[in-house]
């Protein structure tokens, strides 16, 4: 499977499962509620267990990638593996904090402090598991990804998902390449501040009559 068929393949399992998992949690929540368990508490378990899942058969469907490519595709697959879950699950954290923020769930937000924490155990699993694919190699697991394929391939189905997982690409190329750009604006501004600190482009400065700092005025 080439890169972008990947890229877009990951699009297609990230789609199919939020849409069950929201689906799921909707009504297992509302009988929850029904019991007398906190709206707040049942979020967090939730959340928790929807992004373990989503870590652990994205990052088993990459390692399956990995293990037929050569070693430099292998990595190229971890890397986009990697910014791929890690923007994903960076984006759903934001925009629950920004919802509980706006609907002014003070409980809700104290919880969400931890949630940095939260992505990085992701990242950290979705890495781990690449390197030790059998921890994610169960039935449950697979009978996910199965059924997920099983929703991918019905024909009236088919169309929409692929057209959403298509723009779910775009988005993820778009984000990756303005991380490099940030990267590389940071990296050259680094650059120009330690060359000015720099005592000898400090000294040749001077011998030229002025330096970057002072303010120079003509007649």
């Amino acid at each position: 499977m080439p890169l972008l068929e990947y890229i877009f393949y990951l699009g297609v399992i990230i789609i199919v499962f939020t849409s069950m998992w929201k689906l799921l949690a909707t009504l297992i929540t509302s009988l929850l509620k029904d019991i007398g368990i906190g709206k707040d508490f049942s979020f967090l378990l939730f959340k928790t267990v929807s992004f373990y899942l989503l870590v652990s058969i994205t990052a088993l469907t990459t390692s399956r990638q990995m293990a037929e490519a050569h070693p430099v595709i292998a990595a190229l697959y971890a890397i986009s593996g990697t910014f791929i879950i890690y923007t994903t699950i960076a984006a759903n954290l934001e925009k629950n904090r920004w919802r509980a923020v706006m609907n002014f769930e003070r409980k809700r937000i104290r919880v969400m402090r931890y949630d940095g924490y939260l992505l990085m155990a992701c990242i950290l699993l979705f890495i781990f598991t690449l390197f030790q694919p059998a921890i994610a190699d169960t039935e449950l697991h697979n009978w996910i990804l199965t059924t997920i394929r099983k929703i991918y391939t019905f024909p009236i189905l088919q169309f929409f998902i692929a057209i959403f997982a298509f723009f779910y690409m775009i988005n993820i190329i778009i984000k990756g390449l303005r991380a490099t750009d940030t990267v590389i604006q940071t990296l050259m501004g680094r650059k120009t501040r330690e060359k000015r600190s720099n005592p000898e482009y400090v000294a040749q400065s001077d011998e030229d009559g002025y330096t970057p700092y002072e303010e120079v005025k003509e007649d």
